[in-house]
């Protein structure tokens, strides 16, 4: 009697472990600086067998790399909605002061997926070459943070 309770929820669990979703596409993530807007969020993607969105953000840090020059990333965290919805691309663009980061997802039109919220964490460099001391702002999927620039971020010339 006790080896059938044991079959039986080792049954119950291997059932559990093969229904779990195996139904995330295989995603190459294009992270882009192009500023064009000329591109498709998710090239070679079928939008009908796909949804796409913008991952929920809920905070943004910025954190600026000691070296010179300086380097700067910002993580930025939240949650996707189920379990088959993943992170996508990610573009950059900056207008003055300003770096607009938007991070895409992507989920499987028809999956049926386990409707559980999914931490996430993403970390995206910052093109800050270049630039002159100042205090910058960043928006990540209408998330902000802001950052200073102490002095301007080029190497000098040694000639």
């Amino acid at each position: 009697m006790r080896s059938n309770y044991l079959l039986i929820l080792i049954s119950i669990a291997m059932a559990i472990l093969i229904s779990g979703c195996s139904c995330q596409p295989e995603i190459v993530n294009n992270d882009s600086n192009d500023t064009s807007g000329n591109q498709t969020p998710f090239p070679g993607v079928n939008n009908e067998e796909f949804i796409t969105g913008v991952a929920p953000v809920n905070d943004v840090q910025v954190l600026i790399l000691e070296s010179f020059p300086v380097q700067v990333n910002v993580e930025a965290m939240g949650y996707l909605p189920d379990g088959c919805t993943t992170i996508g691309n990610t573009t950059i663009r900056k207008d003055s002061n300003t770096f607009y980061v938007e991070i895409s997802t992507i989920r499987p039109r028809d999956a049926f997926c386990t409707q559980a919220l999914v931490p996430f964490t993403k970390s995206v460099s910052l093109d800050v070459y270049g630039l002159e001391k100042g205090i910058y702002n960043v928006d990540v999927n209408g998330k902000t943070a802001s950052f200073e620039l102490s002095v301007d971020n080029i190497l000098p010339d040694n000639s």
